[in-house]
């Protein structure tokens, strides 16, 4: 294997101390120079020769040839971060006493490396550590080596320079203050600023300058340690520059945002949540239960309890009252439990106002229940509200009236189709008096009704519910077009085991009938046969 890579002309090479760090290349190995990467003389290794985003493979294929003697795999180089190129590591500590590295472009199938091969690989590193002593007027009196590779400037562009001529403009106000404190108290201080480097980049450094006392305090020194700290200020930087985008689009989103810790102090409100519960400002969970409705309230604080306590996601829809118009509104609110993977445990509220909507299903609800002239439910509410009636009887007995209007057409002929939606909409409120607390009454015709009665106790009951019906019909209308004569057929039934609500209706329809051909006015109860 290592022969067949000397082979290739094309194909660079680096030496690797067990450790993983960058030697210079044994003699034995008979590499020429130009294939050979040179050793930095602190401690570099392959990862300062990759992208970051493959260091994970240079350190799994560093293990696999430990384990196995030999190891490939793909990376891209920072000196050409477009290409891939194939890495070989090789244990050739046998005979030469290290391991190899060998880099070799990748190309398209067929294709000649040629001019694209790898004839060079810089390895990117600077230190990321050095020293620089000054006097107390600040001016550099003297830099180490790795301070000019670290920065780029010769020590003849930096000594006799004051440091501030090296600092960003907005940090200088800082590290001004810092080295007055440290001349006051003639000890250490720390800071961080940026500085500025020979290629016209700033680099993030954190400074620790160490008084030096002397006899004469004119000639004391100040020795700076800096540290590059730039990864870790551009990590801070680009977490600070998120969490400000999450809140410009919290602040955006036409949702309140509400974020409490665990113990329910206040994390984050956005302005859209005080500006949909009608408050100066939220500061609390406290801000919100006020101004929801007294009834919802328990099942705010429920859910939230469970969401804190127990890590439970939940939704509900809450009434309340706008803190500056008192105008009725309904809220949706989604509570979310937030865990240590966040960052921040507690919960997380979303306030939707849903007024509109929420009206809006109210009305279709209501168009689909409700008779719109009677406000009595209409047909298909009225057999469904039957039918579960004889689902769920508790042991007792339904009935139901079938109540047609009498001598209703000659009041719509004569008077003409106002009064009789009047007759209609007086003889819907009159029915509706006299029904019990689970009773409906339902418009199922023209001019015809259908009372449901749940939890009679049997027929003589149901024929005592038909004459209530038949009183309170029997008294005159007063139209607007005057007084006319008000009375009704009454047909009922009461279920058996096995009847629905279609069945149910059609014997009392019978008996409804019986009444008119009758006509009496008198109820009648149905019964086999007839």
């Amino acid at each position: 294997m290592l022969a067949a890579l000397l082979d290739k002309p094309d194909t660079v090479l680096v030496a690797i101390a067990s450790d993983g760090v960058m030697v210079p290349m044994p003699r034995s190995v008979g590499v020429p120079e130009p294939r050979v990467i040179a050793a930095p003389t602190d401690r570099a290794t392959v990862l300062e020769i990759v992208v970051p985003a493959d260091s994970l493979t240079v350190v799994a294929t560093w293990e696999q040839v430990r384990e196995q003697g030999v190891a490939l795999g793909t990376v891209h180089l920072r000196t050409d971060p477009g290409r891939a190129t194939t890495l070989t590591f090789i244990d050739a500590s046998a005979e030469h006493g290290v391991f190899l590295c060998a880099l070799d472009a990748v190309t398209d199938e067929g294709a000649d490396a040629g001019p694209e091969a790898l004839h060079e690989v810089a390895v990117a590193r600077r230190p990321r550590t050095a020293s620089v002593r000054k006097n107390i007027l600040a001016v550099i009196t003297d830099v180490d080596e790795r301070a000019t590779r670290m920065l780029g400037w010769t020590r003849e562009q930096m000594i006799g320079k004051r440091s501030s001529e090296f600092i960003h403009p907005e940090d200088e106000q800082r590290a001004i203050a810092n080295w007055m404190e440290l001349l006051s108290r003639q000890d250490s201080q720390r800071v961080r600023v940026r500085h500025r480097c020979a290629d016209g980049r700033w680099a993030w450094l954190e400074l620790e300058n160490q008084y030096v006392a002397a006899d004469d305090p004119a000639d004391a020194v100040i020795v700076t340690q800096m540290s590059d700290v730039s990864d870790e200020m551009a990590t801070h930087e680009a977490l600070q520059q998120r969490e400000r985008l999450l809140r410009r689009v919290a602040e955006s989103l036409p949702v309140g945002i509400l974020q409490l810790a665990t113990d329910r102090n206040l994390v984050f409100a956005n302005s859209r949540l005080a500006a949909i519960l009608g408050v100066p400002a939220v500061n609390g969970p406290g801000d919100l239960a006020n101004v929801v409705d007294e009834a919802d309230r328990a099942a705010l604080e429920a859910a939230l309890g469970e969401t804190l306590e127990g890590g439970t996601d939940s939704e509900l829809e809450v009434g309340l009252r706008h803190g500056l118009t008192g105008e009725p509104r309904v809220c949706a609110i989604s509570v979310v439990s937030l865990s240590d993977r966040e960052g921040a445990p507690g919960a997380l509220l979303t306030v939707t106002d849903v007024t509109d909507s929420a009206r809006m299903r109210e009305e279709l609800t209501a168009k689909a229940t409700f008779d719109v002239l009677t406000g009595s439910h209409n047909r298909a509410s009225t057999m469904a509200i039957l039918d579960q009636a004889l689902r769920d009887t508790g042991g007792l007995s339904t009935a139901v009236l079938f109540v047609d209007l009498d001598n209703f057409k000659p009041v719509n002929d004569i008077l003409g189709h106002d009064a009789g939606d009047e007759l209609l909409m007086l003889a819907a409120q009159r029915l509706d008096g006299v029904l019990r607390r689970d009773d409906i009454v339902g418009r199922i015709g023209g001019d015809e009704f259908l009372i449901v009665s749940r939890g009679l106790e049997g027929p003589a009951s149901a024929l005592t519910m038909g004459q209530r019906v038949r009183d309170a019909l029997a008294a005159p209308a007063v139209l607007a077009e005057g007084p006319v004569e008000l009375s009704a057929s009454i047909g009922i039934a009461c279920s058996r085991p096995g009847d629905d609500a279609a069945t149910l209706t059609k014997r009392a329809d019978r008996a409804m009938y019986r009444s008119k051909q009758e006509g009496r006015g008198e109820p009648v109860l149905h019964s086999d046969p007839f």
